[in-house]
């Protein structure tokens, strides 16, 4: 039960870090399949599901950053999806390809930073003499 008053939450016996790595993964393998259909709507839309998923690694001047690509990108979006909707073409205009790539070699590198992608070394397994 909660303590009144405190200032800190009980903490669970469980913990969803496999399901959220799986849910990364699938995100990332989304972003992939995306990118080289050159799908640009399914392309943002994975990376703003990473950007929530991330947040919580995130330092608040990378989210501001990225909240900053976020608005301008969607800018494009909604520019594709217009043409998308007058003339039936579905094309990510390059300048849009190259901001949703961007967008996500910033992701990755949180990631990476985060010690989700790789094991960190001061990792036990690191450390052990064998």
């Amino acid at each position: 039960m909660p303590s009144q008053g405190s200032e800190t939450r009980d903490q669970s016996e469980f913990n969803m870090a496999v399901s959220y790595l799986n849910r990364l993964n699938t995100l990332f393998y989304a972003c992939d399949y995306a990118s080289i259909e050159l799908d640009g709507y399914l392309w943002f839309h994975c990376l703003l599901a990473l950007f929530r998923e991330l947040s919580t690694e995130m330092k608040e001047d990378e989210i501001s950053n990225l909240m900053d690509s976020i608005t301008n990108m969607n800018q494009h979006i909604i520019q594709m999806m217009e043409v998308k909707s007058e003339t039936g073409r579905n094309e990510i205009p390059p300048n849009l390809y190259i901001m949703l790539n961007n967008f996500e070699l910033k992701i990755r590198r949180i990631l990476k930073e985060s010690g989700l992608q790789t094991k960190m070394k001061d990792d036990w397994m690191f450390l052990q003499p064998w």
